[in-house]
């Protein structure tokens, strides 16, 4: 979702060790240009801190098992391929006074492919907070019960014609997964999303369901 007041900052970097490239990082997160929004100091200050974290992970730990990783190749005369860290985010929602979206962090560290890790978050930017699942609905309302059935008969859905694949036990797993950190919001409904072999296989990717909006009725706290 295009979201013009919400830019893009970028720490990038290339740690070499012996001549040789080990880690090749990126590191992408939002920033509201101040004065822009309410709440955007606290905004830009979480943001910037996981970055620059991020960055010390990726210079410090990932660099080091990069090192070894180099040495253990060089050592047994097998091809050595540089470590990736990339970070690039997604903005969902961005309507007065909400703000949602996701990061998805990828790793290459050698071997068949990487790994992709996803993080999502939505603001109350008018009270200066994250709001968790639970505080987009009336007190009492079970949700998790109309939003488990919906990714249920959705998942099938998409299995019968052939558009995942997924573990066996797909009730069982979605249940098992539910995780209320994992969702944001989408204009069309709420993002619930599972990581990567929770509930299906690595080629089937990162599964978000989106739920629509008007399946929970009158039982929204907040009108998107």
């Amino acid at each position: 979702m295009k979201c013009d007041f919400i830019k893009t900052q970028t720490i990038k970097d290339k740690l070499y060790y012996d001549r040789t490239q080990m880690v090749d990082i990126k590191i992408d997160y939002p920033f509201i240009m101040p004065y822009q929004y309410p709440g955007s100091m606290t905004f830009n200050s979480y943001y910037r801190q996981r970055a620059r974290q991020n960055y010390r992970y990726a210079a410090s730990k990932l660099y080091r098992d990069a090192v070894r990783h180099y040495n253990q190749s060089k050592a047994q005369n097998f091809p050595f391929n540089s470590y990736t860290f990339n970070q690039v985010f997604e903005v969902t929602y961005c309507k007065k006074p909400y703000i949602s979206l996701y990061y998805d962090i990828y790793e290459f560290t050698g071997g068949a492919h990487g790994t992709t890790t996803r993080t999502a978050n939505t603001w109350d930017m008018k009270n200066n907070r994250l709001m968790e699942l639970s505080s987009l609905f009336e007190k009492g309302f079970n949700y998790k019960y109309f939003i488990l059935e919906f990714i249920e008969a959705e998942a099938r859905r998409r299995k019968i014609r052939g558009k995942a694949d997924y573990f066996d036990n797909l009730r069982g797993n979605i249940a098992k997964h539910f995780d209320e950190k994992n969702y944001y919001l989408t204009e069309e409904g709420i993002a619930i999303f599972y990581p990567l072999y929770t509930i299906a296989p690595y080629a089937s990717g990162i599964q978000v369901f989106v739920v629509p909006y008007p399946l929970f009725g009158n039982n929204l706290k907040c009108k998107f």
